[in-house]
């Protein structure tokens, strides 16, 4: 697709009305993952529930070598098209996810400007044609070298999108370094991340955070546990990686990622005669493998101390027949609904934004649903015509600050740095169209800065008063309509 086609995109995105979503406002949110490998299967077993949800997301693109994308699964077709119109009917966001783990490669692309910049086009390109809610960035295993150019490339897409689309990212869980270290002496000085965690505060408007996969990373937990200890997801371990990402990200933004899966480990004291405890982990699986193994065995599966299902036996009674160490013992630790229920209490218990499930594929425990269905009645759908950003409140209730203010008298728009900025900030706080909930721009903390939030905010207030297009450009018919409600 060439520029001028791509031009012709945006316009018409712009110019043609459609169903948007505010980005605040809800109190809980729940997405899930449905894996292209799954589609069909994922997609019977959500659409009963679809309710439950505030977003789904389409695991289908990977990304080539040159930062072009690839579409794993034809989402123009069955049965991706019937959840998109479910999905359309009962407003709930479709937002399909990027998925790129190669680091040299992302490192290449990201850190070249044309590459980048043709990267950026690539993904917008997509969301608009194909009239995505927008998109989910999910670039795992880079190297630190490349988290300033991550955080460039977020900060362009994001400006890129425009405002009501939606940028999610999915970013590795970050463990404490206290818990990573057996002493404080022997935390490296030099450590660097791959996730600058203030920059993606600033350019994702959710933030999923893996918290999945644990293993053995957390040695305080690993000590305070009996063996064997090889959980998914520990709560434990889980809210000290939300309560860390919390120091830098906003908690509204937040989402705890929530396993529907399991690890099978070999256990086995080390062969060197030390009496310690060695963990080999050997695959994947969802529940009702370890539930038919379990069976197989007539060995009843128990829940352990991290509030997951646990099965353990000696290895040389697999019923696989490939036993890689026949003198171990057999571990297996899986996520069902009862432990999912407890990760969506911690995330009530944080004040995080809701949980992302991973994945939804017809092979999770099917009690999931009714522990999602506990949230349907705190999570408020949002209604047509609200976009993102809005909090809408009457102009009537507006505080009496707005009318002490003096509405600028020049056009406003993205990238300015002036005092009337400011004033526009604090009116449209006043009248409810909040820039941001906390940190600048948040009422009392407003800035000189006409940046991605106070574009939101104004595009918000636009629509809300059928100014169209809603651009989040401050000029003379938005300009004439805040004149409007103060003579009111």
């Amino acid at each position: 697709m060439n520029i001028k086609v791509f031009s012709i995109l945006l316009i018409a995105a712009v110019l043609i009305p459609v169903t948007t979503f505010a980005k605040t406002g809800e109190q809980f949110e729940i997405s899930g993952w449905i894996p292209y490998w799954r589609a069909e299967r994922g997609i019977t077993d959500i659409l009963p529930h679809l309710d439950a949800f505030t977003e789904v997301n389409p695991f289908v693109y990977t990304v080539r070598l040159n930062g072009t994308l690839y579409l794993n699964s034809p989402l123009d077709s069955e049965p991706w098209t019937t959840l998109r119109a479910k999905a359309r009917d009962m407003k709930v966001r479709y937002i399909p996810s990027v998925i790129w783990a190669n680091p040299d490669a992302i490192d290449d692309v990201l850190r070249d400007d044309a590459k980048r910049a043709e990267h950026v086009r690539g993904i917008v390109r997509e969301v608009y044609a194909r009239g995505f809610d927008g998109i989910d960035i999910d670039y795992e295993a880079k190297y630190a070298r490349t988290r300033p150019y991550f955080s460039l490339f977020l900060k362009e897409l994001y400006e890129a999108m425009g405002y009501d689309k939606w940028v999610m990212c999915t970013i590795e869980a970050r463990t404490p370094l206290d818990s990573r270290y057996s002493t404080p002496e022997s935390i490296p000085t030099d450590i660097e991340y791959a996730n600058d965690f203030s920059e993606i505060n600033k350019y994702c408007d959710r933030v999923r955070v893996m918290t999945y996969d644990q293993g053995r990373i957390d040695l305080k937990l690993n000590d305070a546990n009996t063996d064997p200890y090889v959980p998914v997801a520990d709560p434990a371990w889980v809210e000290k990686v939300i309560r860390l990402a919390t120091l830098e990200i906003n908690p509204e933004k937040l989402v705890i990622g929530v396993p529907t899966y399991g690890y099978e480990y070999d256990m086995f004291e080390a062969l060197d005669g030390s009496g310690e405890i060695n963990y080999s982990r050997l695959w994947s699986f969802n529940p009702k493998y370890a539930l038919d193994v379990a069976q197989k065995l007539g060995i009843e599966p128990t829940r352990n101390s991290t509030g997951e299902m646990f099965l353990v036996y000696p290895a040389s009674k697999s019923i696989d027949p490939a036993i890689p160490l026949p003198f171990a013992t057999r571990v297996m630790s899986w996520s069902d609904a009862e432990a999912i229920r407890q990760k969506s209490e911690l995330a009530s218990k944080l004040g995080v934004r809701g949980i992302a499930v991973f994945k939804i594929d017809d092979g999770q425990d099917q009690g999931l649903w009714s522990v999602l269905a506990m949230h349907k009645k705190s999570t408020p759908r949002p209604e047509d015509g609200m976009v993102a950003g809005a909090s809408q409140a009457s102009p009537a209730a507006a505080p009496s600050v707005a009318s002490a203010l003096s509405i600028p008298s020049r056009d406003l728009e993205f990238g300015m740095r002036n005092e009337d900025t400011r004033v526009l900030q604090k009116l449209l706080n006043a009248y409810g169209f909040t820039v941001s909930a906390s940190g600048g721009g948040s009422p009392g903390n407003e800035t000189t800065y006409f940046g991605p939030a106070t574009r939101t905010a104004v595009a918000a207030f636009q629509k809300a008063h059928d100014i169209a297009p809603a651009r989040g450009y401050f000029g003379p018919i938005t300009r004439r309509v805040l004149q409007q409600l103060r003579s009111s």
